[in-house]
């Protein structure tokens, strides 16, 4: 404790020299300053504990604090698919396949059913009144499935020679079509049945009904009835041969 003091009043004089105050000043601080009573403070160890517990000594950086969060509910399945398996692609496009083959069916079977159903042959009668183009137009559409003999009778009843003619080029197309010489279709022309036909034996009386029929109905020509016994004779004819 003296040295320290001595030190301290050594530097004091250095201070005091250089500050121009007197050894004597100097040596009356120092009685002073040693004849002042120490005051003591009380330490407080309670708050001391309690700080020392909130202080870290590991070095180790403070753990980032979670956030608080809402307890969110649970999605719900959807009810509509549920137990329902996940199919693969292959799967699926097999399952679209069999449901539009399934769809096809049953609509072609509703068509087969509801299909407007012919008289037969035998019971298929014409109209007292005169055949109009209207009625020979449907028959055309449906010659596979309706009967052209009374058609004719009636037209001949009627000295139509005009569409007499007509129906029995429409008679010859039916026989041909139903003995797998032809194709029949209701949209397709005279030169496609001709085409058809090439090759055949028959294909020249075929050809030539053919032209007979056009020159007669697109030629506007109205036959007398000699002319048309003619006519009738060839395609009667030829209808038996083949």
């Amino acid at each position: 404790m003296n040295k320290i003091v001595s030190i301290f009043v050594l530097l004091a004089g250095v201070l005091i020299g250089s500050t121009g105050i007197t050894p004597v000043m100097a040596q009356e601080f120092v009685e002073t300053y040693e004849e002042q009573p120490l005051e003591t403070k009380t330490f407080d160890a309670a708050s001391w504990e309690k700080l020392s517990k909130e202080l870290d000594y590991s070095g180790k950086p403070p753990k980032p604090q979670k956030r608080e969060t809402r307890d969110m509910p649970a999605p719900t399945p959807d009810r509509d698919f549920e137990g329902l398996p996940d199919l693969s692609p292959f799967f699926q496009v097999l399952l679209a396949i069999i449901t539009l083959s399934l769809l096809a069916w049953l609509i072609f079977t509703f068509i087969q059913n509801n299909e407007l159903k012919i008289t037969p042959p035998e019971a298929e009668s014409v109209a007292d009144d005169q055949i109009d183009l209207s009625q020979v137009n449907r028959l055309e559409e449906e010659l596979d499935r309706r009967d052209v003999d009374p058609f004719l009778a009636k037209a001949e009843q009627e000295a139509n020679y005009h569409l007499a003619v007509r129906l029995h080029y429409l008679a010859l197309l039916k026989q041909l079509h139903q003995q797998k010489l032809i194709q029949w279709k209701k949209d397709r022309t005279n030169r496609f049945y001709l085409n058809q036909m090439r090759g055949q034996e028959s294909y020249q009386g075929f050809r030539d009904l053919t032209l007979t029929f056009e020159q007669v109905w697109y030629g506007n020509h109205h036959p007398a009835q000699s002319e048309y016994q003619q006519i009738r004779a060839a395609f009667e004819e030829y209808r038996s041969k083949i």
